[in-house]
């Protein structure tokens, strides 16, 4: 199983050579996970199925980066 940072940064690697949209539209998610991230929902060392848990009990992404 990935960690949620391994899986990240996986995310990040494949921005190179996208359209402009779809690399900002992964760059605004990945920003929102390092943002659920350092409000200590979730950590870069858990598994992603955990931390997707977590970020639902949350009530989504968006919930999860503001709390």
């Amino acid at each position: 199983m990935k960690s949620l940072g391994e899986y990240l940064d996986e995310l990040e690697k494949t921005k190179e050579g996208r359209p402009d949209q779809v690399r900002e539209g992964l760059e605004s998610f990945i920003d929102l996970w390092r943002m659920a991230i350092e409000k200590g929902v979730v950590s870069e060392a858990e598994p992603v199925d955990e931390a997707l848990q977590k970020v639902e009990a949350k009530g989504g992404l968006y919930k999860a980066s503001e709390d």
